[in-house]
């Protein structure tokens, strides 16, 4: 059987009072919301950093272009 799927199971079968069931639920509420907004700000993380000025190797465009050089007054 999964590890998880046992862990699961004993909790399920294990006798508990009131305050026992809403510290488990309190405690997994804490672990689920606080993985979800770890993966929400790494995520938002590369985002930010893999747009914008200097986001290509050595600067340039991103798209592989190189920049127009700027024409010279004669």
């Amino acid at each position: 059987m999964d590890p998880i799927k046992a862990q699961v199971s004993e909790l399920l079968n294990k006798q508990m009072d009131r305050q026992d069931f809403l510290k488990h639920v309190g405690i997994g509420l804490v672990a689920m919301t606080g993985l979800s907004a770890a993966l929400r700000f790494a995520s938002m993380q590369s985002k930010h950093s893999a747009s914008g000025y200097g986001s290509a190797a050595y600067g340039g465009t991103g798209d592989g272009k190189q920049a127009t050089p700027l024409k010279k007054d004669v």
